[in-house]
This record gives C-alpha cells, sequence and structure tokens, in this order.
C-alpha cells in the first residue's frame, strides 16, 4: 500500500478547554471536522470506537456528520450527555437549586456548606468564603488560605486561624465518609481495594465529607431524568475539584498519576458548586443524542453505542461508516482510577463495571496499550468495508506510546497511510486504512534508511525524539510489525530505541550537536550532498508567495496552504511559521483578522535595499583604500594583494544557508550578513533550532542591520580599524512582540 502525502492539519483556532481538560487527551478546535470534511460526505456516519474525548462527537456532529460513539467511560458518557444538550443556565440552576434548599437537621444545604469554609477575613474579620486552603503533602492542617474579601478588598494567601482549625475539627470523625467512599465502590478483590484506597488518599477528610454528603443527598431527591443528569454532571466537577492533586501556586498541568504535589490547594466545594452552572453551559448550540440503533437524521448527531454490538457483529445492520475517527488517549491511571471512584460516588457499584478493569491494573506499557487498542478496534475492522479510512491524533506522546498505537492499529487490520507531527502542539495526527495487507517481517530493519531520508526531506538538524518517531512510522508503512502482538517483547521499544541511537552515534553517518536552551543533542549527516535546502528557509520563501499574492489571509488559510506544501516528514512547527510571519507581515487595517505583506517589505523595495546598500559599501571599501569586487549578492574588499577581508552577503530574507555553510568561504575574511533589522526574531528562532547555523555565528560570521550599514556609512570619521569595532554594534535580540502574542 503506498504511503499517502498526509498534511497535518494545525490547530490554528488553539485548543479546547472544558471540565476535566488536564486528563483527557489535547483535542485542537475544528482538526477532526476539517479531516471528515475533506473524506467524507456532510450526513457520513462515522466511528469513534474509543469515545476518549467528550467534544470530537460535538464537533464533528454540529459540523452535519452522524457520529456513532462508543460508550467505554461512564464519565465521559455524562460529560458528552451534558454538553450535548447544551443547557443554558437557567436549566442548570433549577435542579442544582433543589438541591441547596434541601434540609440537613435544622439548616439547608447550602447554608451548611457555607459554614463549612468560612474563614475570618484578616483585614476586615467578615466572615467570608475562601478560594481554599494550602496545605502541605502528609500534612495535618492547612498551613494558609486564600482569599478575596469583597467586603475590604484584602486578599492573597495568608495565614490560618485559630476559627479555621475549630471550624475543620468540628465535624468531627472522617473515618466514616471515608468508609461509605470506599463502599460505594469496592466490588471485590485486594488489587481493586488498592487502587480505590490509592485514589482516596489523593482525597481530604473534609473534601470526602462534602462529597459523600452530595452523593447521598443526590440518590434522596426527586428529580426528571433530565434535572438529575444536569445535577449529575455538575456533581462531577465538584468531585474532581475535591482532591488534592491542584498545585499551589496555581499551574497549568497535566495529570497522569495519582501524585498528591508537596503543596496543594484544597479547594472551597461551596463555591465550586457554585460556579458549576456558568461552567457546565460554556456550549450554546445543543446536538441529538441518541442510543443504538436509532441513527441520527442526515442533519447530524451523535449516537452511543456498547462495544459488545461489534463483538457480535450487530453494530452495522442498517449502514457501515464511512470513516473511522478518535481521540487517542495517552495511558492515565489517575483519571482511568478516578473514573471508576466517581462513577460509585454517582451510580453505585453498578456505575463501576465498565471501569472494573482500570482498577485491575496500575502499571501501562506499550504493550498494554497496544492490546487495548486492538481490543477496542479488531472486531470493527472485519465488520467495515475494506479500504475505509480512519484519523487520529496522538497527543503529547513519548515514542513508546506511539509504537503501542502502531503496533496495535497494525495488529486490529489497520495498515498506516500517513502520519505527520508537531513538537510544538505536541499532537502527532495519523491516517489509516482498513484491510491488512501482507506483513514481512524478515530482513533487515530500515532505520538508516529511515533516518537518512528523514533528515534529507528536512534539510536541517533534528532531534532524537522526531527521528524515532519517524522509524518506527516507517515499521508500520513498510509492513515490518507482526499483526501478533504476542510475538512482541516487552523489550521490544528499548530495542529500537537502542538501535536508532547506535546509528546516531555512528561518526561516520551522522553528527551530533549540542542544540538549544533546551538541552539535548541535534543530529544532522555527515554526507548531505542530497538534502534539501532548510525546511525554514523553503517555509520562508513559500510563505513570502502566499503573501504576495496582494490578497489578505487569515491565519487559518495561511498555514493549510503552508501545511499542504510541507506535508509528512517536513511538517513545519506552527511557531516557526508565526515567527516568520510576524516579521513579513501585518494585520489589514480595514480586515481584522487578515494578514497582508508589509509595504517594507514588497519585493521591489527590497531589491532598491539590497541596491542601496551595496552601493555604500563599494563606497566604503574604496575609502578605506581597498580593492572593492561586487558579485551578485555579495560585496568583497580585498587588499593589496587581493586578500579578502571582508565578505558582505546582502540577504533581504534569512536565506543564509548558501553562505553560513559555504566551506568554501575564505577563512581569514570577516564575514558579514546584512540583513533588515525586521528578521532579528526569525534569524534567532533559526539559529536556536538549527546548532550548525549557531555554532558558525559564535565563531566567525557577524549580522550587520541594514540601519546600522547606513549609520557607518554616514560617518566620516569612521577608519578601517574603528568599522571593524562597532561593526557589531547593533546586534540581534529577541524583543517582546505585541503581534506575535496577538497571534
Amino acid at each position: 500500500m503506498a504511503e499517502e502525502t498526509f498534511a497535518y492539519i494545525p490547530a490554528s483556532r488553539g485548543f479546547y478547554d472544558l471540565p476535566l481538560g488536564r486528563f483527557l487527551p489535547l483535542l485542537p478546535r475544528d482538526v477532526i471536522s476539517a479531516w471528515a470534511g475533506a473524506h467524507t460526505q456532510p450526513g457520513s456516519l462515522i466511528l469513534d470506537p474509543l469515545g476518549a474525548h467528550p467534544l470530537l462527537s460535538i464537533e464533528a456532529a454540529l459540523a452535519g456528520m452522524r457520529v456513532l460513539v462508543a460508550r467505554n467511560n461512564p464519565i465521559l458518557w455524562l460529560m458528552l450527555e451534558c454538553m450535548a444538550r447544551a443547557p443554558a443556565r437557567e436549566q442548570l440552576q433549577k435542579p442544582l437549586s433543589k438541591l441547596m434548599i434541601s434540609r440537613r437537621g435544622n439548616q439547608t444545604l447550602e447554608d451548611h456548606l457555607r459554614a463549612v469554609y468560612a474563614t475570618p477575613c484578616a483585614g476586615c474579620g467578615q466572615m467570608i468564603q475562601p478560594q481554599g486552603f494550602v496545605w502541605e503533602q502528609d500534612g495535618v492542617q492547612p498551613v494558609g488560605r486564600v482569599y478575596q474579601c469583597p467586603f475590604c478588598g484584602d486578599e492573597g494567601e495568608k495565614e490560618v486561624t485559630q476559627s479555621d482549625l475549630q471550624n475543620l475539627n468540628a465535624l468531627g470523625g472522617l473515618g466514616l465518609h471515608r468508609a461509605r467512599a470506599l463502599q460505594r465502590v469496592l466490588q471485590g478483590g485486594d488489587y481493586e481495594q488498592g487502587s480505590i484506597e490509592a485514589a482516596l488518599d489523593c482525597y481530604l477528610p473534609r473534601a470526602l465529607y462534602v462529597c459523600m454528603t452530595l452523593a447521598n443527598r443526590l440518590e434522596q431527591l426527586e428529580l426528571d431524568h433530565g434535572e438529575r443528569l444536569l445535577l449529575q454532571a455538575m456533581t462531577l466537577l465538584v468531585f474532581d475539584d475535591a482532591n488534592s492533586l491542584w498545585h499551589w501556586p496555581a499551574r497549568e498541568q497535566s495529570v497522569f498519576q495519582l501524585n498528591v504535589p508537596s503543596r496543594f490547594l484544597e479547594k472551597n466545594l461551596w463555591l465550586s458548586l457554585e460556579k458549576a452552572p456558568e461552567r457546565c453551559s460554556q456550549f450554546r448550540q445543543s446536538v441529538p443524542i441518541s442510543y443504538w440503533p436509532n441513527l441520527p437524521s442526515s442533519s447530524g448527531g451523535i449516537c452511543f453505542y456498547q462495544r459488545r454490538l461489534a463483538e457480535k457483529e450487530d453494530l452495522f445492520q442498517s449502514e457501515q461508516p464511512a470513516a473511522v475517527v478518535s481521540v487517542f488517549p495517552r495511558p492515565n491511571q489517575a483519571f482511568w482510577t478516578l473514573s471508576a471512584l466517581w462513577s460509585g460516588w454517582l451510580w453505585g457499584r453498578k456505575g463501576v463495571i465498565p471501569m472494573r478493569s482500570a482498577l485491575g491494573r496500575r502499571r501501562y506499557d506499550w504493550r498494554w496499550f497496544a492490546q487495548a487498542l486492538e481490543a477496542a478496534f479488531k472486531d470493527l475492522a472485519r465488520l467495515i468495508p475494506p479500504a475505509t479510512p480512519m484519523f487520529g491524533l496522538l497527543s503529547q506522546a513519548a515514542p513508546n506510546h506511539l509504537l503501542g498505537l502502531l503496533v496495535g492499529a497494525n495488529a486490529s487490520g489497520f495498515r498506516l497511510r500517513g502520519l505527520a507531527a508537531s513538537q510544538s502542539e505536541e499532537i502527532i495526527q495519523c491516517t489509516w486504512q482498513s484491510g491488512s495487507a501482507p506483513n514481512d517481517v524478515s530482513g533487515a530493519l530500515p532505520f538508516r534508511a529511515a533516518i537518512q531520508g528523514f533528515l534529507e526531506a528536512r534539510g536541517e538538524p533534528a532531534k532524537f525524539q522526531p527521528i524515532l518517531n519517524d522509524c518506527l512510522a516507517q515499521l508500520a508503512r513498510q509492513g515490518k510489525l507482526p499483526a501478533d502482538i504476542g510475538a512482541l517483547e516487552e523489550t521490544y521499544f528499548s530495542q529500537t530505541q537502542q538501535q536508532v541511537s547506535d546509528l546516531l552515534h555512528d561518526p561516520y553517518f551522522v553528527q551530533s550537536f549540542q542544540s538549544g536552551p533546551s538541552g539535548g543533542s541535534a543530529y544532522w549527516l555527515v554526507d548531505s550532498r542530497a538534502a534539501q535546502p532548510p525546511l525554514s528557509e523553503r517555509l520562508e520563501a513559500a510563505l513570502l508567495q502566499l503573501l504576495d499574492e496582494k490578497t489578505p489571509i487569515a491565519l487559518a488559510g495561511l498555514e493549510s496552504a503552508l501545511f499542504s506544501r510541507f506535508s509528512g516528514q517536513q511538517t513545519p512547527e506552527s511557531e516557526a511559521l508565526r515567527t516568520c510571519l510576524e516579521c513579513y507581515a501585518e494585520e489589514a487595517p480595514d480586515a481584522p483578522g487578515l494578514y497582508r505583506l508589509k509595504s517594507s517589505e514588497e519585493p521591489n523595495a527590497r531589491a532598491r535595499d539590497v541596491e542601496e546598500l551595496a552601493a555604500l559599501l563599494i563606497t566604503s571599501g574604496e575609502k578605506f583604500g581597498l580593492r572593492v569586487r561586487r558579485e551578485t549578492a555579495s560585496v568583497i574588499w580585498e587588499n593589496e594583494q587581493g586578500k579578502p577581508q571582508y565578505t558582505y552577503h546582502l540577504v533581504p530574507g534569512t536565506a543564509i544557508s548558501r553562505f553560513v555553510l559555504d566551506p568554501d568561504q575564505p577563512e581569514d575574511a570577516r564575514k558579514v550578513l546584512v540583513l533588515p533589522g525586521g528578521r532579528a526574531r526569525w534569524l534567532l528562532y533559526r539559529l536556536r533550532q538549527d546548532p550548525r547555523l549557531e555554532a558558525a555565528f559564535e565563531s566567525r560570521w557577524f549580522i550587520l542591520k541594514y540601519r546600522h550599514l547606513r549609520w557607518l556609512a554616514a560617518r566620516e570619521w569612521v577608519t578601517l580599524d574603528l568599522w571593524g569595532e562597532l561593526l557589531d554594534d547593533d546586534p540581534l535580540q529577541w524583543d517582546a512582540s505585541p503581534q506575535m502574542q496577538m497571534l
């Protein structure tokens, strides 16, 4: 099966942010709908066998697709059901109000929960609701409280008071609530109990008290089906806020393990409950929901199915899917264990049944990942037509996760067609087709050819992970992965990694460089005669060509056009594209959000600049009594013996590799690149990414900005010696860029 030219679909509109998002795989906006729209007809039936991200189905359905999604994790099902309804805040407030006015002794539940967290303001003494209490890992009491007083404006982190400690102790013996939290989940088995206990260790006693109070009250309230579902969704958000996995000070985080931070925030769960309607009402357009066999109408919608239907071959009785789409989640012990816990709290022990396998395992390696994917996909691959396309996203993935994905898909009967990745967006995108092709696991593995092809296609050094990822992709493309996962030993990944590493340390094949502020090595070919020009220079030229078409263009349109031109192995980083864009483009004043070439960057204007500056260099060299020679893009100053003293290369852009990497440049001459000051950020970005260029500028190359050359040439008192001293007086600087912040 031939490899397709697969263009990476960039996250032009960023990533979705939703409740529980710290546990979920990254999902860029509009990527799923863009791929489905290009590969299926409106109203087509598409299949998501994992259901790992609620917004995949919602986005596709809003784009007019009919989505058949597996109901695997009850927590993700609940989130999807709630968000698909797009409830207004008033709809959410109604069942929440019923919960809040329910009685607990002589108090409403609202008054009781407010009292549980109330703290005196250090400024005015009024009792207020804090954001939460700061704890240290294994501490027996909080070490601080965080609040913003609505009365006097006092705010920040303050010491706890005796009142706070008395309030905490007034809740009495809290062991009973931990026991209840355990019993609502426990199915049996010491290992399962150990997993549940590990999850409960991530909850402070007060948080468990509130969670169990809400779970018990939820069971007792008289609610219709819709009200109960919405209230369960809001309660779920409180259950997540209640755990101790929130770093303090707060920071963005993805959570994969049940590890309590050294300092964390015990959130005020009354405030969490109060804010729940706002968090659950982000969406304005509802999506029809149905359950198999009632497929959605032709206008789009979502239909849930149980995996056992595929096992029984009953799933596609009336219609075959046009495509398969999935977000592949990294193995996440924290989320899967907490999902089992929360399911028990919301629905009792029966709700835990779909998640029992998560309680029976705490270690997830690449081989487990491959086997789990095979279990989810293999029956489906047998049922759908041959050559059905599949598209998937793998986010925040290490190479071992990629191997698990490729092995699992291959064993299920899906053959890899294309792969493209973005390191800056932390996304790998893959396309497959159903229908197994013959595997040929005999013979040498194709790593040497893969490394050479990858580096030649990019034309610039690369780090270890993207090189290894491409080698793994070549195994799948060339049928080198066995159809039987059992034929692969657990050490297969480490052995593969070592083979690639050995090749990258072969001094006759590859040279290595220490690279950039992030550390690590970058690798380049010893024999690079067949390499393309650097990808960054080709990207710059293509961007200029698009901008020179005079029609203002949106960022998404630019990205789409450029990623289509540079596909697969040559996929550029979005950060590179945007850094380059700010050098050349500006937002059109009459068309916000659209970009056009700056007037100073028009090709004719830059050509005039080059001629003007070449004339200044010629005049200055002659003034110093040197012999001056003009070549196409260069001016050379020579002494009386004809030996070069200075070589100036005038470049309107940053296509500098033909000069800087040219081994025939005169060794003893000062070598100077003359370019516009507006290229500073883009050139610095390139130097940080390409250690060959960085090394050249550290030792033997200079940058002379247009404006500094004009200044030097206009000073009659400047001698040749002083010229040399002042040459580097206007260095490159990475200045803050308002435009980049806007982008």
